[in-house]
């Protein structure tokens, strides 16, 4: 079985922006894949087999249903009149070759599709001296077709401090640098429009599809190279106690940081794409930390547009601005009879089951907490911390804004008994200094059957809902629900 769909099953969701009070309802999404075959593979493999038959052929498919509105203008007319869709479709062929002594060679071929439910056009208006936009609904698509050929290998360095006495023994180094060709021809240059932007007369381009659920296509041909270097590190250490011949540890000092980007030598100018630095580790086996950024290599004048100069023709200090980051800390502990248990995945995985499905499954489990807990485990605590910034054109292109955006999430639950559970998730934004978001539920363990009881308290849209499931994850669509939900007027 190639085909796999997978719609999410919660009828519709929701997520709020306090500071603004901007509700997002998530309509039912659906998520289709095609698990690689190969169409030219014998059922029975002798001897060697041909190039031919090492293509291979996937599909992927995604659509999303957003409705957003203002709790302080609810009405059934604007909710219909905020209703944007699109859908996302890619369907990939690969060329699997045998490697060439340390490198991988991986030709390839991509075909994306993305359709918009609406489109946006713009003009500049004398009178009033500003942008208008007016928005016309369809079914608007745009495609793109690209061709690849990577390289990639691993380059391994180790420096040895001592053998035989106690604390560091080595470090090694690892370096996977990448490179790729590519070429995509530009299939959306009647989607751009160049806009007059104030009464000066600046013109900026713009896609008709700015605002829609996916990022449209470039309209610039591409021909060149794609670029990457990924790094990390480890430390071997010999315990001074531990004097067996296990007493040397490996340790991740860090698990992954580098940067990638890509280089267009068909453009006219502005060659170089932006730049993308990344890093990750883990420090106890309990707290993950990520962190990334967004490097412009070239100089922003003061609206936030690209100029055509590099940042280092200007200054030979300064590689580039850097237009974004974030960084996030998350932390899990829980007892120490569920530190011995072995790790358990809440859903069913399987050969066929791609990192987008997972991920939505992911998501499920963290929107019903309830419905995933481990009356085994007697308590667990989970801590996540992030922090973002983004600096970009203000919406009537006359400024350069930053903003700022910081968030701390809790996660956790207890055993009353043994089989009587209490917990809860919250949100809040330290920027705005207010909780969100507050989850609250309490679940009883039921042999073969799980009830819980979950209560949302904050926010405009507040609900309280009963739930009487199987365990089996087979089963766990047959259930008893009953809900309430409360609209609550802003302030």
């Amino acid at each position: 079985e190639m085909l796999s769909g997978d719609w999410s099953s919660d009828v519709c969701s929701s997520d709020l922006n306090n500071t603004q009070r901007l509700i997002n309802l998530n309509l039912p999404n659906a998520n289709f894949n095609v698990v690689t075959f190969y169409p030219f593979q014998k059922k029975e493999v002798l001897g060697t087999p041909k190039w031919y038959e090492k293509i291979g052929i996937g599909y992927s498919g995604n659509v999303q249903n957003v409705i957003a509105f203002y709790d302080s203008a609810f009405s059934l007319k604007k909710l219909i009149d905020t209703l944007t869709w699109g859908a996302q479709h890619s369907i990939p062929l690969t060329l699997s070759l045998p490697p060439m002594g340390a490198i991988t060679i991986s030709p390839g071929i991509n075909y994306s599709e993305v359709w918009f439910g609406k489109k946006l056009l713009r003009s500049w208006n004398g009178v009033t001296q500003k942008v208008d936009s007016a928005v016309y609904k369809g079914l608007y698509t745009t495609r793109s077709v690209g061709f690849s050929l990577g390289l990639n290998t691993a380059i391994f360095g180790t420096y040895n401090v001592n053998s035989k006495k106690p604390g560091i023994v080595a470090i090694r180094h690892v370096i996977r640098p990448s490179i790729s060709a590519n070429y995509s021809p530009s299939l959306t240059k009647r989607f751009y429009q160049t806009i007059q932007v104030d009464n000066t007369g600046r013109t900026q381009k713009v896609s008709v599809f700015d605002g829609g659920l996916y990022s449209t296509f470039s309209d610039q041909n591409f021909g060149g190279m794609s670029f990457g270097l990924d790094n990390n590190l480890e430390m071997k250490w010999r315990s001074k106690k531990d004097t067996s011949a296990t007493a040397v540890k490996k340790i991740k000092l860090i698990d992954g940081f580098g940067f990638n980007g890509s280089y267009n030598f068909l453009a006219d100018s502005m060659q170089l794409s932006q730049i993308s630095l990344y890093a990750r580790t883990q420090l106890f086996e309990k707290i993950s930390i990520n962190a990334g950024a967004t490097l412009e290599p070239y100089v922003l004048d003061k609206f936030g547009t690209r100029t055509k100069q590099l940042a280092w023709y200007q200054n030979k200090f300064s590689l580039g601005t850097i237009t974004s980051g974030n960084m996030s800390l998350n932390a899990s502990f829980q007892s120490k009879q569920g530190e011995k248990k072995k790790e358990k995945t809440p859903y069913n995985a399987n050969d066929y089951v791609t990192p987008d499905e997972q991920q939505n499954q992911l998501d499920y489990i963290r929107r019903n907490p309830s419905e995933f807990v481990d009356f085994n485990n007697p308590w667990t605590l989970s801590v996540s911390f992030s922090m973002n910034f983004f600096r970009r054109p203000a919406p009537d292109y006359t400024r350069f804004t930053t903003e700022f955006t910081t968030s701390l999430s809790l996660n956790g639950d207890i055993n009353l008994t043994p089989n009587w559970k209490i917990g809860g998730s919250s949100y809040v934004d330290l920027k705005a200094k207010e909780l969100q978001s507050l989850q609250l539920f309490i679940s009883r363990e039921l042999h073969c059957w799980q009830m819980s009881i979950n209560v949302t308290p904050v926010g405009p849209i507040r609900s309280f809902n009963i739930t009487i499931s199987p365990k089996s994850g087979l089963l766990r669509d047959l259930r008893i629900n009953r809900n309430r939900t409360f609209y609550t007027q802003g302030q």
